[in-house]
């Protein structure tokens, strides 16, 4: 096995067709998994320079090795994490907050509770749990369900298909089928995201997916597939 480290990144295929394309990847739905080369990582920050196919003739090695490599160095290096928004939403508000109380820890975290009541003025029964599914450093987030069992696991936990909505190439946001709305909803949800708040470069999809406990499988959701329309 060869002495470099990689990654597995999730892009969409024909946004990005050209690009993926000159080095080796795998199909999936509407997406692509390609690899690339770990530069430098920090709690902060990855570096990393996408593997094109010179760079596996020069290494001497095929595409399923490269593959393989990466699949086993993303789950030591990037592991998987699958959080509840309102966590993830809150931690993000204690990071303000500790800046704003020159690093008072309780202090900036009875704000954030605070901020957090305020910013949702609604009972917990009134809105459904949604969960946040990436990896500890929150960045190419989005791969870690095609190469650990995170979907499996949970899906097996909550006792239900569980909804995808494709927030960025960096996370999933995941709800339990039962508790999805509409999927025309849904997927105009995605696209005002992607329109208005996503980069271009790190728009994942556009369709809304379900994980099927049945059959272990990531599907795009069409009409008739379980959300209602």
């Amino acid at each position: 096995m060869i002495n470099r480290s990689f990654i597995i990144q999730a892009e969409n295929y024909e946004l990005h067709r050209e690009e993926i394309e000159r080095g080796p990847y795998i199909r999936h739905l509407d997406l692509a998994l390609t690899c690339s080369q770990l530069i430098h990582m920090t709690p902060r920050e990855l570096v990393t320079k996408r593997v094109n196919w010179d760079m596996l003739k020069d290494w001497d090695m095929s595409p399923d090795e490269l593959m393989r490599q990466a699949a086993n160095d993303s789950k030591k290096t990037l592991a998987p994490t699958i959080e509840p928004m309102s966590e993830v939403i809150k931690g993000f508000l204690v990071e303000e907050f500790l800046e704003k109380t020159c690093g008072d820890v309780e202090r900036a975290l009875e704000k954030a509770e605070a901020e957090y009541r305020k910013m949702f003025a609604l009972d917990e029964g009134d809105i459904p749990e949604i969960y946040v599914i990436s990896n500890e450093l929150r960045i190419q987030g989005a791969a870690v369900v095609f190469y650990t069992d995170i979907l499996e696991k949970f899906a097996q936990e909550q006792g239900s298909n569980l909804i995808l909505l494709p927030s960025s190439i960096h996370e999933w946001l995941v709800l339990l089928e039962s508790e999805a709305g509409g999927r025309k909803e849904m997927e105009a949800m995605v696209r005002e995201a992607n329109m208005c708040v996503v980069r271009d470069d790190e728009v994942l999809s556009n369709h809304v997916y379900r994980y099927r406990m049945d059959i272990k499988e990531l599907e795009i959701l069409g009409a008739g597939m379980g959300a209602t329309e």
